[in-house]
């Protein structure tokens, strides 16, 4: 079973951006993707529902603020790696008036109607950036795990591209699922599901829990002042507590509709039939749904700071 590549089809009125259906592109599951094969997220209008989600989720975690970085009002130059539909630059640059922000995307999927200092350009975020060495003062990056092939080259060029004293954000939802009573973080829920899926994920050099290797990667492209930011995001019908509870409506919302999002490309790539996957996917949603479970996943914000330059 192959991916069907497809022509492009003209943009429903009011759409996103004008929009990346100018590009031919790949359908897997009735999912559209990039033409290339190699991004495993669909840009589609199903995909941009579930982007607008994680947003309102990251910003309910991070208690109603755009970031986990203490950035100071005097900023100048910000890189948004992964806009997707553009919410996050839209609203830095209200929050941000003196700035300048460039996202960058694989997809023109981006809303039309954008502020004078916001502008995008569509391309890989592993490609070189247009902008020049030194000249950033804040990188941003979210929700790139299914695209990205060579993290730590992605972080070298952050490296490169911020000042001295620059900072990045990189955020990532773990592809994992616990138990909340259950030895906290440490026995995995749907096991053979999620194993099967890394397992295809590897075999197609992704990862999508990529996290847990960040600090590492970040250390050997230079930077300093590495920190890791860990929020539950409850699943299922189980948290009392008001702020848990509205992360888990989000995601329950999430791991409903937009399960097949981040499965339809990969399996389809790696032999399998919607028939085949139909047969195994019952068993995930019955594990995480079971009464005695309290199933949880995570989203972790990673920060770090370039060198500041030594002072004479």
């Amino acid at each position: 079973m192959t991916p069907r590549h497809k022509k492009p089809s003209a943009p429903a009125e009011g759409s996103s951006a004008s929009s990346s259906m100018e590009e031919p592109y790949i359908e897997a599951w009735g999912h559209k993707f990039h033409h290339s094969g190699r991004i495993f997220v669909p840009f589609d209008e199903k995909e941009q529902e579930r982007m607008e989600l994680h947003h309102r989720l990251f910003r309910h975690c991070l208690n109603g603020a755009l970031t986990a970085t203490r950035i100071p009002l005097s900023v100048q130059n910000i890189l948004d790696l992964g806009s997707g539909t553009g919410l996050w630059p839209l609203e830095m640059a209200a929050r941000y008036p003196q700035a300048n922000i460039l996202g960058i995307d694989i997809s023109r999927i981006q809303k039309t109607n954008v502020s004078p200092n916001v502008r995008f350009t569509i391309d890989n975020v592993e490609n070189p950036w247009p902008t020049p060495a030194n000249s950033i003062d804040f990188v941003h990056a979210r929700g790139l795990a299914g695209g990205i092939t060579d993290w730590p080259a992605l972080f070298k060029q952050a490296y490169e591209k911020l000042k001295p004293g620059g900072l990045l954000e990189w955020t990532e939802m773990a592809i994992q699922i616990f138990d909340f009573d259950n030895n906290l973080g440490d026995i995995e829920l749907c096991p053979k599901f999620l194993n099967l899926w890394r397992d295809l994920s590897k075999r197609n050099n992704i990862d999508f829990t990529p996290s847990p290797n960040g600090p590492l990667w970040l250390v050997e492209a230079g930077f300093e002042n590495i920190a890791q930011r860990t929020e539950i995001l409850p699943i299922g019908d189980w948290a009392q507590d008001e702020k848990l509870r509205t992360r888990q409506n989000l995601m329950n919302r999430v791991s409903a509709e937009h399960f097949e999002n981040h499965c339809a490309l990969l399996f389809t790539k790696c032999g399998w039939t919607r028939e085949q996957f139909d047969a195994v996917a019952p068993t995930f949603f019955s594990e995480i749904q079971a009464e005695s479970k309290k199933p949880y996943t995570m989203v972790v914000f990673t920060t770090a700071r370039k060198p500041r330059l030594e002072e004479d």
